[in-house]
């Protein structure tokens, strides 16, 4: 444990910690966080925030490098490229390491009575946290590959999507280690290939009705792929079945406002067995100056709300197979 140094530093003089390296608290040893406030208390939460400021950059910055390495997938002529996740697991593994953060140290300038708090990390206690975290999810990752080439293909597509999120977070979890033990060797890449490959291999026949502008459509087809799955128009001849039904409502005009509604219906089932993967209803409504735009903005706000939520449909329907 870090020494607990609570009682206020005046007398000893300024502190080096205020403006430049500490020489008690040393970098090499310790992930630290200086704030300042009129208050202690506000003090402490901003020298708190510095130090979880430094994950919240590399999760961020994490998210970033994923998108722009992961692999663009085309369908005819359209790129998507798949979006990284970190899931709650892991951010929740963020703040058990967050919760080894002290005040260690509180300084209040005689002058102008400002108050200065340094939060400190010990860096071998938080590789250690991420360490159990890591092996825990190689662990629940082992089953899961075995499953992979079950008959039933729900089993293996349940085990494929839950791979990948286990890929995800030990990517996110790796970066974090890099911060807090930056001289430690790094370690062994695990990628989920297998899992990645079946999910690329299953097909989608995917038709939409009522969608004349082809927005829905389009934004259905995205997250699908986001999903890993290669999606074809047709679902003659495909693995899985994905239909979208869209309703769009004139609800009329209202103090010289276009209101429009619209409600969409997405359902994914197995060709062959009619297993629904998913069955996700989204309805929007909104209103415009302009007849013609007040459709078009309901349409825009449904197809931005699927590329969201039917991944995470999806995902928590596989996570109760």
């Amino acid at each position: 444990m870090l020494p607990l140094l609570f009682a206020l530093l005046i007398a000893a003089g300024r502190p080096d910690w205020v403006e430049r390296e500490s020489a008690e608290w040393p970098r090499e040893m310790y992930l630290l966080g200086v704030g300042s406030a009129d208050e202690r208390a506000v003090a402490e939460d901003r020298a708190r925030a510095g130090v979880a400021r430094i994950f919240t950059t590399h999760v961020s910055s994490a998210l970033a490098a994923s998108t722009a390495e992961s692999s663009v997938r085309k369908e005819r002529t359209a790129a998507w490229t798949e979006q990284i996740s970190v899931s709650e697991e892991t951010r929740s593994t963020t703040d058990k390491v967050l919760e080894g953060v002290e005040i260690v140290q509180v300084w209040q300038d005689p002058q102008s009575h400002q108050f200065y708090a340094l939060a400190a990390l010990d860096r071998q206690q938080a590789a250690a946290r991420l360490d159990a975290r890591l092996e825990s999810l190689e662990t629940s990752a082992r089953p899961l590959r075995a499953h992979l080439d079950a008959p039933e293909r729900v089993t293996g597509l349940a085990a494929a999507t839950r791979l990948l999120r286990l890929e995800r977070d030990r990517r996110a979890l790796d970066g974090e280690l890099r911060i807090v033990a930056p001289t430690r060797p790094s370690r062994a890449v695990v990628e989920e290939t297998a899992a990645r490959e079946l999910l690329a291999r299953t097909s989608v026949g995917l038709t939409a009705t009522g969608d004349d502008e082809g927005v829905v459509l389009d934004a259905v087809r995205s997250a699908l792929v986001n999903l890993g799955f290669a999606v074809q128009a047709e679902a003659a001849g495909s693995d899985l079945v994905g239909e979208a039904t869209v309703a769009l409502e004139k609800l009329g005009n209202r103090d010289g406002w276009y209101w429009s509604r619209v409600r969409v219906e997405v359902v994914l089932k197995d060709s062959a067995s009619a297993r629904v993967f998913l069955n996700l209803s989204e309805s929007v409504r909104d209103a415009s100056r302009i007849d013609r735009e007040s459709s078009r903005r309901v349409l825009a706000k449904i197809s931005e709300r699927l590329r969201k939520e039917i991944p995470t449909a999806f995902l928590t329907t596989t996570d109760n197979l």
